[in-house]
């Protein structure tokens, strides 16, 4: 009996942030997804906050050596971070793991675009132009 219900519950978790139910995959690929949303954008923060550094140091050698190796090490891990997204899958498939659900490139920069269209509430829907020339100038006319 025991074996049964956690066969029955295995890897459903309910999700706030989506409003549906999602699996354990679902949730990594999630939780991998903003980790490396949130740590791109850390990386352009702090590349900017090293450029605004050595321009506020006046290219004086003791102030802007801090500045050089903070927009060093903002390259240095977001070289770590793209290689680590590519090569964690390979590596992972030469282990015999199964990660295509979850830790594939595509699957990851997907998940991100999805997440970036719910932060800024941004519809799927794309603009098309093909409408242009559908639209006849009185309908402009009178919607004026």
């Amino acid at each position: 009996m025991l074996i049964d219900s956690i066969y029955a519950d295995h890897g459903v978790s309910t999700s706030i942030f989506w409003g549906s139910i999602m699996d354990l995959w679902e949730f990594l690929l999630l939780a991998i997804s903003i980790l490396i949303l949130f740590a791109s954008v850390a990386t352009v923060l702090f590349i900017l906050r090293g450029w605004i550094l050595v321009i506020l140091s006046w290219w004086k050698d003791d102030k802007i050596k801090p500045a050089i190796n903070t927009i060093r090490y903002a390259f240095f891990w977001l070289v770590v971070m793209v290689a680590t997204i590519f090569l964690f899958p390979i590596i992972a498939r030469l282990l015999g793991l199964d990660v295509q659900k979850y830790a594939e490139p595509r699957a990851i920069f997907s998940k991100i675009e999805d997440i970036w269209k719910k932060i800024f509430w941004i519809s799927n829907t794309s603009n098309n132009t093909d409408n242009i020339d559908n639209f006849e100038e009185d309908e402009f006319i009178n919607s004026l």
